[in-house]
């Protein structure tokens, strides 16, 4: 055997066993705190590539100036070597690559959450815009209703001014047409009488003036016969002056009955077109209400609008309440010309209008719309223009708008008790009014009403609705 081979192939198998147990070990850190930032260089001044959660474990790749430059997941970047930080381990190759297996699944895991949190939130995201879109919808129905009952309201005044103006136009016609008549009559007997007065002239002349005089008895009665005829016939001059100044007068009256009847025919053509807008705008609120009662997102929207116009309301009416230790400064009841105590008539007050209850004061749910409310009055359902009457004296403190009342009455009737008058049809009184005990404010309408004419009633104290039912004269 070849002892030189031999040795050199022991040589080189003990070399190979030196150099595998010997294999380099590598440096692994895990990480001691939450959200440690890893910079893309070895300075603070370096951006953050990376934040590590606590338990992480990272591969030291070097060290330079105090920093560790190490590796997670595939990433590289410098941390700080500081034992509060990373606490340092060594360990072999063989676990240093079952290290990185098991950091390339945790960031498969990672990125295969972040893609399902990622859609989850585009999903909320489209989620969360799409219900955005359909409240900006159903508000904007809601802002249409209220827009489309002041716009009803306002062309309903429009057409109830005109009338009156065409009524007035029309009374003052027929005054013309009464005093055309009377002086054409005038005329006709001026004219008569100056006929008979022409007739009687020719006789005369045919007579001659000068057997009249020369028939005299005496120079006395010629005097006297001749101031006669002088008198007769200033008198006849007279007359066909007037009769001349009535033609004149007939001519212009004619003239302004003929401009009357003009702006009649054209107040009228007005009113015609006013009416065609009033119907149009009713149609279109009738849609609109439908749709509402159609839709159940819609109804439940008109709903919450109703509870926020409720909540306006009590707003407005503690905004007129004086704060806390200024009562001395509101006037007196007596100053405003109240002198009976409001809470006196409890049981007694007079109904504001004659109707029927359609709604109770209290909680009560909306069966369509799933949904609870507090009703602060009673409604009571009225033909439209019925007269509506103050239950007590006292004195107006708001006549206005009021989104989701349509035209609303507040009286004030002293010491803190008001009532609400909502859904006017034409309101009678303006802020500041002096109102006496059943004295006609309004009249009922659906101004604001999402359920046709009623009345909408309340009693409140200190600015807190009570039941209406309990202070009216249920007899």
């Amino acid at each position: 055997m070849n002892r030189p081979l031999v040795y050199i192939a022991i040589v080189l198998i003990a070399g190979l066993l030196v150099w595998t147990g010997n294999a380099p070990a590598a440096e692994v850190g895990t990480i001691q705190v939450s959200n440690l930032n890893v910079r893309s260089g070895p300075a603070k001044e370096y951006r953050i590539v990376l934040r590590l959660a606590k338990e992480s474990r990272v591969r030291v790749l070097g060290r330079t100036r105090g920093w560790l430059k190490i590796e997670h997941a595939g990433q590289t970047g410098y941390i700080l070597e500081d034992d509060r930080y990373v606490q340092l381990t060594t360990i072999d190759e063989s676990a240093v690559t079952s290290l990185a297996a098991d950091q390339r699944v945790a960031a498969e895991k990672r990125e295969a959450w972040q893609r399902e949190a990622d859609d989850l939130q585009h999903k909320l995201t489209a989620s969360r815009k799409q219900l955005d879109a359909v409240s900006r919808k159903e508000q904007a129905v809601i802002d249409e209703i209220n827009a489309s009952a002041q716009a009803l309201d306002r062309h309903r005044r429009e057409v109830r001014a005109t009338r009156h103006a065409l009524e007035q136009l029309e009374t003052k016609t027929q005054e013309i047409e009464r005093d055309y008549a009377a002086l054409d009559a005038r005329i006709a007997a001026g004219r008569e009488y100056a006929a008979q007065r022409l007739r009687a002239l020719y006789k005369l002349n045919w007579i001659g003036r000068v057997q009249l005089l020369a028939t005299a008895h005496s120079f006395y009665d010629f005097v006297q016969r001749k101031a006669s005829l002088e008198r007769i016939l200033s008198q006849d001059e007279a007359v066909l002056e007037r009769l001349r100044a009535d033609q004149s007068a007939l001519e212009q009256l004619l003239e302004q009955v003929n401009a009357k009847r003009a702006e009649q025919k054209a107040l009228r053509i007005d009113l015609n077109q006013r009416i065609a807008v009033l119907n149009a705008e009713q149609e279109k609120r009738t849609t609109l209400l439908g749709n509402i009662r159609d839709q159940k997102e819609l109804e439940q929207a008109a709903f919450k609008a109703l509870r926020q116009a409720a909540l306006d309301l009590d707003s407005t009416l503690a905004s007129f309440e004086p704060p806390q230790g200024a009562d001395t400064a509101r006037p007196a009841p007596d100053r405003l010309g109240i002198h009976q105590r409001f809470d006196q008539y409890k049981g007694l007050l007079s109904w504001p209008v004659k109707g029927k209850i359609i709604s109770f004061f209290g909680p009560y749910r909306d069966e369509k719309a799933n949904l609870v409310n507090f009703q602060s009055g009673i409604n009571i359902s009225a033909e439209r223009g019925e007269p509506i009457r103050s239950v007590s004296e006292g004195y107006v403190i708001f006549s206005s708008w009021f989104k989701g009342f349509g035209n609303m009455l507040i009286i004030d009737h002293g010491h803190h008790y008001y009532t609400v008058y909502a859904h006017l049809e034409e309101v009678f009184k303006v802020k500041g009014d002096r109102i006496d005990k059943d004295e006609v404010i309004a009249t009922v309408g659906d101004s604001g009403s999402l359920s046709g004419p009623a009345l909408h009633f309340e009693i409140r104290h200190h600015g807190k609705p009570i039941d209406p039912l309990e202070w009216i004269n249920k007899g």
